[in-house]
């Protein structure tokens, strides 16, 4: 099984920039508008930020497969192609992007944010990353990031 990271190098030879254009790219799409969001979700975004999130967070293509509720073929032939994600992937990959920005928010740098959500959390049972396939799941993340943010007991 191909990982991401393999795909990245395949690709361009910058992959760590690639990894640093999805978190930017989260606080992007935080700052948009709603009807913006909902019209770039729409229109699919480029599969570049897909290869950006599994290096920001290393994650293998597998997982991110699962995060994104679509199979290692089709994120494989995606990338291949260099086209756009489909509605229902690119708002997956945003809802991501919006709550890793929030998160930078809370804990105030990149670095830190990102070890959250890879780590086990115990008022969340699992990594929080783990469970942004779900609205419920982001809710219950937002949830606790905003109990940190304003001293909540979770």
């Amino acid at each position: 099984m191909k990982t991401l990271s393999a795909e990245i190098k395949s690709l361009k030879p910058k992959a760590a920039s690639v990894g640093l254009a999805f978190s930017k790219w989260g606080e992007t799409v935080r700052n948009m508008p709603p009807a913006q969001r909902i019209e770039m979700i729409r229109d699919g975004v480029k599969v570049g930020l897909l290869v950006g999130a599994g290096q920001y967070y290393g994650l293998s293509q597998a997982r991110l497969s699962k995060l994104l509720g679509i199979s290692d073929a089709t994120i494989t032939r995606k990338i291949k192609s260099g086209g756009k994600l489909g509605p229902m992937e690119s708002e997956r990959l945003a809802r991501i992007a919006l709550i890793e920005a929030e998160a930078e928010a809370v804990f105030g740098a990149p670095d830190l944010a990102r070890r959250w959500m890879l780590e086990p959390n115990l008022a969340l049972g699992e990594a929080p990353l783990s469970l942004l396939d779900t609205d419920t799941g982001a809710d219950e993340v937002r949830k606790v990031l905003a109990a940190i943010a304003y001293g909540g007991v979770v």
